[in-house]
């Protein structure tokens, strides 16, 4: 008999264990989210620096101004993109 409460008692924890694992899994719409709110972010930022880097490039041909507008317009475009990335993450919660 003491083998089979012994039995019993390794199929119980290993039943338990199952369980445990399976309430801990995150579920599949949970990851979802999250990956939608990854992208969502990485696009904004990028967005910003690309228009400031376009519209840099665009005034420095039309004003003959080589780096300047370029360099100007990159950093009012990361601004701009981590601005953009600030708003976002306060509407999914982030900051309250």
């Amino acid at each position: 008999m003491d083998k089979k409460e012994k039995f019993k008692y390794k199929l119980h924890q290993a039943i338990e264990n199952k369980r445990i694992k399976k309430e801990k899994k995150i579920p599949q719409s949970k990851i979802g989210i999250n990956y939608s709110i990854a992208i969502n972010i990485t696009i904004e930022l990028i967005t910003g620096m690309a228009l400031g880097f376009f519209l840099g490039i665009m005034l420095d041909n039309y004003l003959q101004t080589k780096p300047l507008m370029l360099i100007i317009f990159i950093i009012l475009g990361i601004i701009v993109g981590f601005y953009n990335m600030y708003k976002t993450l306060k509407r999914y919660g982030y900051f309250n």
